[in-house]
């Protein structure tokens, strides 16, 4: 678990983000990736990913009524592989590189974010979708990209409860998997634990400021500064090489 100082930053990151997300629609993810593997690289994304239950859990349960449940059998099912190609891919790379990994994804997250377009949800994309942001998910802790652009058209109360369901799914799958590669332990659980109440106040945050702030203004400055962040961990990981 990082020193109190660390704490402290990281809780503030993780709260920043859920604000930004109710303003931009843009995962969270985006925002606490790079800022917590800036603060502590040992923060993501296990820790990050298990601290986030908190939110996705009371955010699916909240409007659990809206749920779809015709393309969720599909997209859990995609999960399991993608999230075992990720967490291969974790346990392979050294941790000097994590950086590379984390940045390109977050890159490749931005691009699917700005070049999604509306796709007919058969069940081979629902299938796609689960396996994409599984992979994504547990190399990074950024997988949202691949369900939303799946979930884009549908309406607000079901977008919002089964992205939850899907994440809380998802982030369960991953931790186990994470675990069965050794890179999710007792020490990781106390970091995702340490970093909940920054997921909740971020949430009870975003409830306040939700109609103040603008969608149309917030989007690209988020993805810019993400792009940005993403490119520095890159250029910092290969600086170390």
């Amino acid at each position: 678990m990082p020193d109190a100082s660390l704490l402290l930053a990281a809780l503030l990151a993780v709260a920043l983000g859920s604000v930004l997300q109710a303003a931009s629609g843009v995962g969270a993810g985006f925002v606490m990736v790079p800022m917590l593997a800036w603060i502590d690289i040992r923060l993501v994304p296990g820790p990050m990913i298990f601290g986030s239950l908190a939110l996705s859990g009371l955010m699916s349960w909240r409007e659990r009524g809206a749920i779809d449940r015709h393309r969720l059998p599909l997209i859990v099912a995609g999960l399991l592989p993608g999230s075992l190609l990720g967490g291969w891919v974790l346990s392979a790379v050294p941790a000097e590189r994590l950086g590379l990994v984390f940045g390109t994804v977050l890159l490749l997250a931005i691009a699917l974010t700005l070049g999604g377009r509306a796709l007919r949800p058969t069940r081979r994309l629902a299938f796609a979708a689960g396996f994409v942001a599984g992979a994504m998910g547990a190399s990074t802790g950024v997988g949202a990209p691949a369900l939303a652009i799946l979930y884009q058209r549908e309406a607000g109360a079901t977008v919002r409860a089964t992205l939850a369901l899907l994440y809380t799914i998802a982030s369960s799958l991953i931790i186990a998997v994470l675990a069965a590669f050794g890179r999710f332990g007792p020490q990781e659980a106390a970091s995702g634990a340490a970093l909940m109440p920054g997921f909740l106040l971020g949430w009870w945050l975003a409830e306040r400021l939700r109609r103040r702030l603008s969608h149309a203004a917030t989007r690209p400055l988020v993805l810019g500064a993400c792009a940005l962040a993403a490119l520095a961990l890159i250029w910092r990981s290969l600086a170390a090489g």
